[in-house]
């Protein structure tokens, strides 16, 4: 017979966030950040030599 609280098989366990992961998630977002920013100071500054 099969064992079914196998290491496998955890249907009700939620997934547990580990640090590295963590970690990860926030240098990805760190850097969606930092390049929005530049994009959003370009478009800002073409928007102020195309005034003048």
């Amino acid at each position: 017979m099969r064992n079914i609280m196998s290491s496998a098989f955890h249907p009700l366990r939620p997934h547990k966030v580990t640090r590295g992961s963590r970690q990860m998630r926030e240098k990805r977002t760190a850097r969606a950040l930092i390049v929005f920013s530049i994009l959003l100071a370009c478009v800002e500054l073409y928007i102020v030599y195309a005034a003048l």
